[in-house]
């Protein structure tokens, strides 16, 4: 077992060795409240980029649909003419200096998810470990961009954002503490905060939404060929995401398949698909097997949506604010 399902199977599942990183919560519980107080008494300094930004983030480590709000949003506001710049820590890449993003970078070098966010959106991608210097290198770039969007960032306080939000998991956790002994990147109090915008994504909620579904149709990552699930079999579902869990049940409404979890973020090789199945990978895990010449890999997709009246107020928000 990998250190990473531990904490997964901890977090999710059932807690009992966990619990003895419990002072190593409270640690982080001081620093948290500290670091707080710190930014608001103006000892630690923030900055504002000259253009509208948002931050879509969460509260509990994990998949909780992020960079699918982020490629969401930033299409909604490219049909409205509103011209959109996407920036990133891109976690897990090797990047040294703040790094553009463009449709053929590798992986290895900017994140799987940078890399996803910029092949799915006709729009400038920039990740550096400091948003604020991910941005101004945009707009130097990119002086007519509109709006920015940061996928993740709701902890990145350094960095003022005009409209933070907030994805309220529906998943369950054993504990609601901090960091390691529980999910927790910051107190579940931070949702009742005034200048966040909680979405929900759960698929039972009715107002205040994001959610997403899996499509009935996957595409051959080698020919582009496009296949419903229904017609395939054989499947083997191969995931590296943060929570496979959701997918996982939602795909088992569907069709039959084995499957195996690899740590977030995992990067495939040959030998993962070497057995003779019918692979199904999530499109974040595509973009690091592009070079695997293997024709039975089929990449699933999601469908999104956002509550109405939610969207309706955050274009007006961006066009008119």
């Amino acid at each position: 077992m990998s250190i990473e399902k531990f904490f997964t199977d901890q977090y999710y599942k059932q807690a009992n060795l966990i619990w003895l990183l419990l002072p190593i919560s409270l640690i982080n519980y001081f620093f948290y409240y500290l670091r707080n107080a710190l930014y608001k008494s103006n000892i630690f300094k923030q900055r504002k980029l000259p253009v509208k930004t948002i931050v879509v983030g969460n509260l509990i480590v994990g998949g909780s649909g992020k960079t699918q709000l982020v490629i969401y949003l930033a299409k909604l506001f490219k049909k409205n003419n509103i011209n959109v710049g996407i920036i990133s820590r891109g976690y897990k890449g090797k990047f040294k200096n703040t790094t553009e993003v463009f449709g053929d970078s590798n992986p290895i070098h900017v994140g799987d998810e940078a890399l996803l966010l910029k092949q799915k959106l006709d729009a400038p991608v920039f990740i550096s470990r400091s948003r604020y210097e991910a941005g101004k290198a945009l707009i130097k770039k990119y002086s007519d961009v509109d709006v920015i969007i940061s996928d993740d960032g709701l902890q990145h306080k350094s960095l003022i954002f005009d409209y933070k939000i907030l994805i309220n998991d529906d998943r369950y956790v054993t504990n609601r503490l901090l960091l390691p002994a529980g999910p927790f990147r910051e107190p579940l109090s931070r949702i009742h905060d005034n200048d966040i915008y909680v979405l929900s994504n759960s698929l039972k909620s009715r107002k205040n939404f994001f959610n997403f579904s899996v499509n009935h149709k996957v595409t051959n990552l080698k020919t582009s060929k496009v296949m419903s699930l229904k017609i395939l079999t054989n499947l083997h579902l191969s995931i590296g995401i943060g929570y496979p869990y959701r997918l996982i049940n939602s795909l088992k409404k569907l069709c039959h398949f084995k499957y195996q979890i690899y740590d977030d973020h995992y990067y495939f090789t040959k030998d993962d698909f070497k057995d003779n199945f019918n692979y199904l990978i999530t499109e974040k895990d595509s973009v690091k097997c592009k070079n695997i010449n293997n024709k039975n890999i089929w990449v699933l997709k999601s469908d999104a949506r956002m509550c109405p009246v939610f969207e309706k107020k955050l274009l007006g928000k961006i066009l008119n604010g």
